[in-house]
């Protein structure tokens, strides 16, 4: 359609141009800038100099749809008019009268667009006033000769038909726009609203869409989106119900294996045992805890952020970690959720920082705007660039060797990273001024 209308539009202005040079080709209708006065003009030298006994057919001959001329014995009251001079001037030159017998006169059906009636009586008569009303001759026999021009009716039809058949095209083509843009509008409303409640949706519930409106087709679609939803909802709920099953009785299998561990006689091989078993069970502790995060629904209570920055950073200090604290005493760092959930998010970040740096940590406080940020940087060996997304992926480590002394079970990142999102929130990873790794948290402040 848009393709359509835009040809339409470059075929209209080509005829309208077209056109416009036609009637320039053609020339001026009239010879002069003043038709009228012209013609008047040569009425009053025709009866100046014709016989007494020819003036009525003259004045019949001369009368028509534009100027109407009549010989009174009198002349004109000239209270209801405007004297003209500029117009009565060019009358007397063309007329050849000098003795102030030709007058020219408009009304305020005539005047300039601009020119206001009350400020004419009184003031300068050298400049245009307006288009010529009446004119008065006194004939030689001292009757007097009046011209009137005829005003016309001020209807649009004439001007609306005579327009060229491109202007109604266009006019029909933008009419026709408007209704396609409009019904477009209605018809694109229902997308929009599906639009954002997939926008929305996290996984934790569906996202319902009401549909008032639009093609078949679009609530056809509305209700698979929904379904979808659901399936999704479900399926994450099961995922959550399998792995915290799994972990429960793996749980209480590793506390049977621990018991008999505690009764195994030599000491070394005790305590590698005891040491496996217990990163066993961190590992399924993470591992529920992230299963379980996908599932929890995040309050809107406020916390205060800087206090939980403060807390976990003299944690660490008081362990020996040499970490500095920027922003702390500032104050509306403020968002809204669980401070449990955010306090294991700056938990996650600071421990990396303390484990990876090598002699100092930098952690600062902050809000821009609506937002609150929470910026962890250390001075280890920090990571690529290339894996600064995939480090918020579930069980990824950067360190190869899946070492329980070289790294984690690589789900610290990702647990953060869920419950910022859970917050409205991200995590995201830079490249640090220290030379190490830069995690930026933002959160929406409570409002």
């Amino acid at each position: 359609m848009l393709l359509l209308l835009g040809a339409l539009s470059l075929l209209v202005l080509a005829t309208v141009a077209l056109d416009g040079w036609q009637r320039r080709q053609e020339g001026p209708r009239f010879p002069t800038r003043f038709p009228r006065v012209d013609q008047v003009a040569d009425i009053i030298a025709l009866l100046r100099d014709a016989d007494p006994g020819l003036r009525p057919a003259i004045l019949k001959a001369v009368s028509g749809e534009v100027l109407r001329a009549e010989i009174t014995d009198t002349p004109p009251d000239e209270t209801s008019l405007i004297r003209e001079p500029r117009l009565e001037r060019r009358l007397r030159r063309l007329t050849g009268e000098t003795d102030g017998r030709v007058r020219a006169f408009t009304d305020q059906a005539f005047l300039h667009r601009g020119v206001d009636p009350a400020d004419v009586a009184d003031g300068d008569r050298s400049g245009p006033i307006g288009q010529l009303a009446t004119a008065t001759y006194r004939l030689p026999d001292g009757r007097t000769l009046v011209v009137s021009a005829i005003a016309r009716h001020r209807s649009i039809m004439p001007w609306l038909l005579g327009q060229p058949l491109s202007l109604w095209v266009a006019v029909l083509g933008a009419a026709v726009a408007g209704l396609v843009l409009v019904g477009a509008r209605h018809e694109l409303a229902p997308l929009r609203r599906l639009t954002e409640a997939v926008t929305r949706f996290d996984g934790r519930a569906s996202e319902p869409v009401a549909v008032t409106g639009g093609a078949p087709e679009i609530h056809h679609l509305t209700r698979a989106v929904q379904a979808m939803q659901e399936r999704i909802v479900g399926l994450l709920g099961e995922r959550s119900l399998l792995i915290g099953a799994i972990s429960h009785d793996l749980k209480t299998y590793l506390t049977r294996l621990r018991l008999r561990a505690e009764g195994v006689a030599e000491p070394g091989r005790r305590e590698r045992l005891i040491e496996d078993l217990d990163a066993m069970t961190a590992l399924i502790e993470t591992s529920l805890g992230f299963a379980r995060g996908t599932a929890v629904e995040v309050g809107r209570t406020p916390v205060d952020l800087a206090d939980i920055v403060a807390a976990e950073v003299a944690e660490h200090a008081a362990h020996g970690a040499f970490i500095r604290l920027s922003g702390e005493e500032l104050q509306g760092i403020v968002v809204a959720g669980d401070a449990v959930a955010l306090r294991r998010v700056v938990a996650n970040l600071i421990g990396n920082a303390v484990k990876f740096g090598r002699s100092s940590v930098a952690v600062a406080v902050g809000r821009v705007d609506a937002l609150c940020r929470v910026v962890v940087e250390d001075d280890g060996p920090g990571i690529p660039e290339a894996e600064r997304t995939a480090v918020f992926s579930p069980f990824y480590r950067i360190e190869r060797s899946r070492s329980r002394l070289t790294g984690g079970t690589g789900l610290g990142l990702a647990i953060a990273r869920q419950i910022a999102e859970a917050h409205g929130g991200s995590v995201v990873a830079e490249a640090g001024s220290l030379g190490g790794a830069r995690l930026v948290v933002t959160l929406p402040a409570f409002a």
